[in-house]
């Protein structure tokens, strides 16, 4: 086995014949048919709608004059408009990245793959890592490493870790286990950690309680052929299905690779490599490193790193450093990583809280960095003003509005009917949109059934989580993990 070779990189492979890159037209002959249906019905309700607000609003100034719901109508005309289009564009960048990984074959068994440095940060794991190990151990990849930091477990992690260190032997080749304790500092300072340890040129970061498939790691590396990438994302599935709860957050799962990682990928600016499944250049987080400690200094002299203790959202800080420098950040959505969803409405609220701070807390610092005059590239900021601040900052208050909107309409006579309509139009698109992106993924399209249903979950559930959080953060409440 060439483990020299691997360990710097790809090999050179045979001259062979080379086939067309994928351009931006949709290809996939498995759904295309879905695609165009989905698309062309988008299209209609982005045309549609706008049209129907405007024949409202001239309809309300004829009777009462250019007042107060006129003007709204007006405005339900340019946001309906704005977020059709948004959609649509996102559509056809979703499928264009689909049908480009479709048409990308896995590297074959017989070129020789760069050595890989994965690292699992874990913190009171007890219950799950020794099954997480037992599967890392047994990837489909030919040479690689496993570096496991217990960050001041309180249980039995690092006593179950440690028989796994060594050399491992699969049918697909070998591996070898590292396993360290240190005292507790949280989850950035365990990657640190284990990065300072780690021998690769490619890094694999993942979380202790998910489980990455056995290929995931070939799908990723192809996607590094390319040197102006600097990391990829993989994709997230939830695996415990059993209780609605979770039904719905794998439903969102889908929507979000889908509607957001996907369209995103498609341009290389995957705005959020999750924790449990991401891949970076060696030299790229150095670089990253770097920039934090050239902006902000030192944050730890024990253990400094391109993992930043200054937000709760670190993968989304290291994501958004990582294209702010001119990388691009691919996805691969077909790398899967199972994680554990919360499975009560507590921990879901408590979850999403924590998400929604850490997000504003790293646009702020985005934009801290802006003011000081440090220049991004345009595809970032345009990603991060049609995709990141609507969703996180304006389309939460969006359904409030349209609650209001609503209840106005039924107070000026509006018919019921007109409304189910409409309702039933949105459902029907999300339904066929959720059924691409499960096929795009893999997953199960079943889950599209919950599309009727989901307005429910996102604007109770999610949007309350939203609401503590923006209120929370405006005060500067204090947060611990």
């Amino acid at each position: 086995m060439k483990v020299g070779a691997e360990r710097r990189g790809f090999a050179p492979r045979p001259a062979t014949r080379r086939s067309q890159e994928p351009g931006l037209m949709p290809t996939s002959v498995s759904t295309a048919w879905l695609f165009w249906i989905t698309l062309c019905f988008g299209c209609f309700l982005a045309l549609f709608t706008p049209a129907m607000f405007r024949a409202e609003a001239l309809r309300e100034i004829d009777l009462n004059g250019l007042d107060l719901p006129a003007l709204g109508l007006y405005c339900m005309t340019i946001l309906s408009a704005l977020v059709g289009i948004r959609w649509c564009v996102f559509l056809i960048m979703s499928y264009a990245a689909m049908s480009r990984n479709e048409a990308e074959p896995l590297p074959s068994r017989d070129e020789v793959l760069p050595f890989v440095s994965i690292l699992v940060p874990a913190h009171c794991e007890a219950a799950c890592i020794h099954d997480a190990l037992s599967a890392l151990v047994r990837l489909d990849y030919p040479n690689y490493e496993v570096i496991v930091v217990d960050d001041g477990s309180d249980d039995d992690t690092w006593r179950l870790a440690l028989p796994f260190a060594g050399m491992h032997h699969s049918e697909f080749g070998t591996s070898q286990v590292q396993v360290f304790t240190k005292p507790n500092q949280g989850k950035w300072s365990a990657h640190n950690f284990a990065l300072r340890h780690a021998s690769a040129d490619l890094i694999l970061c993942i979380d202790a309680d998910s489980r990455i498939e056995s290929d995931a790691l070939r799908h990723m590396v192809r996607r590094m052929r390319d040197p102006r990438v600097g990391a990829v994302s993989g994709q997230v599935r939830v695996r415990n299905r059993k209780a609605l709860l979770n039904l719905f957050q794998a439903f969102e799962y889908v929507l979000a690779n889908g509607g957001q990682r996907l369209a995103q990928g498609a341009t290389g600016s995957v705005m959020i490599v999750p924790g449990p499944i991401g891949l970076f250049r060696r030299n790229i987080l150095l670089e990253v490193q770097q920039e934090n400690e050239r902006l902000n200094g030192p944050e730890d002299r024990k253990l400094p790193g391109p993992f930043s203790s200054l937000t709760f959202a670190e993968d989304f800080q290291l994501s958004l450093t990582v294209l702010a420098l001119g990388h691009r950040v691919e996805y691969a959505p077909w790398a899967i990583a199972h994680t554990k969803a919360p499975s009560t409405t507590a921990a879901l609220i408590s979850q999403r809280y924590r998400w929604n701070r850490g997000a504003v807390q790293v646009l702020l610092w985005y934009f801290k960095r802006r003011a000081r005059g440090i220049r991004s590239p345009l595809k970032l900021n345009i990603w991060l003003w049609s995709a990141v601040l609507l969703d996180y900052l304006c389309f939460p208050l969006l359904f409030f509005v349209l609650l209001a909107g609503l209840l106005m309409f039924f107070l000026n006579g509006g018919s019921l009917s007109t409304v189910l309509a409409w309702t039933a139009a949105a459902w029907m698109l999300r339904m066929m949109a959720g059924t691409l992106y499960a096929i795009a993924h893999r997953d199960d399209v079943r889950l599209s059934v919950l599309a009727p249903l989901f307005d429910f979950y996102q604007g109770t559930l999610l949007n309350c989580a939203w609401v503590m959080s923006m209120f929370d953060q405006a005060r500067g409440a204090a947060m611990r993990w």
